[in-house]
């Protein structure tokens, strides 16, 4: 069974790998090999000085192996990535392995979030279609990437609200509850 945990710095590389799936989602481009691209100032910054104010992780893990993970990192104007939407809302970087894709575990990550969530990704990404069905909407473009937003709960630690046919009793609270806005990165 799959399982969501907090981050942690030693899986600072395994957000690395999944931040390398997030840029590289369209299988049908050609990767550049991995080493050479995570020394690139625009990946590298996204990770860089982990565990300052405000980084929070989740990654999904099933039988002690990573599968995915969902983090968010605050940004100022001078310095922040394609999905930034201002200094209080966190920007999330979001990916899963090749093999675990549209099997749910995505809205899984998402769900774990909190009051707002903002991201970048590629009109052409397939990820494009579970963001607008959780209720994201463009609020801009940076390059070839639209901005997408998506406004959750006002009090921010509040459950969303039952989903489907879960009754409110049942409706899990958010493990970043207690942390702002977030942002998501899925080029």
């Amino acid at each position: 069974m799959v399982q969501l945990r907090p981050g942690s710095t030693t899986d600072l590389d395994f957000l690395a790998e999944m931040l390398f799936e997030a840029f590289f989602w369209d299988t049908s481009t050609k990767r550049p090999p991995f080493a050479s691209f995570c020394i690139t100032p625009e990946f590298s910054k996204l990770l860089a000085g982990w565990e300052r104010r405000g980084d929070r992780a989740i990654v999904a893990e099933e039988s002690g192996t990573r599968l995915g993970a969902a983090w968010f990192r605050f940004w100022t104007p001078e310095l922040h990535s394609y999905g930034f939407v201002d200094a209080v809302t966190p920007e999330i970087a979001m990916a899963l392995r090749q093999g675990y894709r549209s099997q749910g575990l995505g809205r899984r990550l998402l769900d774990d979030g909190v009051p707002a969530l903002s991201l970048s990704v590629s009109p052409l990404n397939f990820a494009l279609q579970l963001y607008e069905s959780a209720g994201f909407r463009k609020v801009g473009e940076s390059g070839t990437s639209w901005t997408l937003l998506l406004s959750l709960s006002p009090t921010g630690c509040a459950s969303k609200g039952p989903r489907n046919n879960q009754s409110a009793a049942t409706t899990p609270r958010s493990r970043l509850c207690d942390k702002p806005q977030i942002t998501v990165r899925s080029r």
